[in-house]
């Protein structure tokens, strides 16, 4: 009687290890295609972070290189000056070349200035400015350079006012924006006639 109970014992257990031998075929490729769906979801909501991120790292970036514009024109006010001047004095080291508007053109423009209108000299001066107007900026090249650097500049025209290049247009480059400055996707244009930092985001 005991054996007769041990060998049923035994048939249930072997009958009960052959039914659990682990996922069907079925089974499997729902649980990939179910990976996969998150996988997707999880990719997208990364790339609209990414963009949140630099949408807020740009708007940040134009709102501190307006108050040093601000500040470095306060200064320029505070002194008295009523003209196009070399070397602020007291301020961010003393080399910034200031336009007759009381606003930043670079550093180096040479004394008297050849061209007091234009910001310079050349496109670096639009480099010069954006890595002297901030504390730690982010990494820029100029417009002809394709490297990893985080913005490119442009210097130009301005739209409402032709007269000379006034213009300083950073273009961010880190979410793989290629277009030229008038169609790029997020951008900070700075204005050295009316004083002003912009940045310009596409929705």
């Amino acid at each position: 009687m005991i054996r007769v109970i041990y060998l049923k014992v035994d048939k249930l257990m072997i009958k009960q290890s052959n039914s659990s031998q682990g996922f069907t075929l079925i089974e499997l490729v729902v649980v990939i295609i179910v990976l996969g769906i998150l996988a997707v979801v999880a990719a997208a909501k990364y790339v609209d972070l990414k963009r949140d991120s630099e949408i807020a790292r740009v708007q940040a970036t134009a709102a501190a290189l307006q108050q040093s514009v601000t500040f470095s024109h306060t200064k320029w006010q505070l002194i008295g000056a009523n003209t196009a001047m070399n070397d602020l004095p007291d301020y961010v080291g003393g080399v910034l070349d200031i336009n007759s508007y009381g606003f930043p053109l670079g550093t180096g423009k040479g004394n008297p200035m050849g061209q007091p209108k234009n910001i310079g000299q050349g496109e670096q001066g639009c480099v010069d400015l954006w890595n002297i107007l901030q504390q730690d900026p982010a990494s820029i090249a100029l417009s002809s350079v394709n490297d990893d650097s985080d913005f490119q500049a442009y210097r130009h025209q301005a739209d409402t006012n032709p007269d000379g290049l006034t213009e300083c247009t950073y273009v961010l480059r880190t979410l793989g924006d290629t277009q030229g400055r008038e169609q790029a996707d997020m951008k900070i244009v700075y204005d050295s006639v009316a004083g002003t930092v912009k940045s310009f985001i596409k929705s």
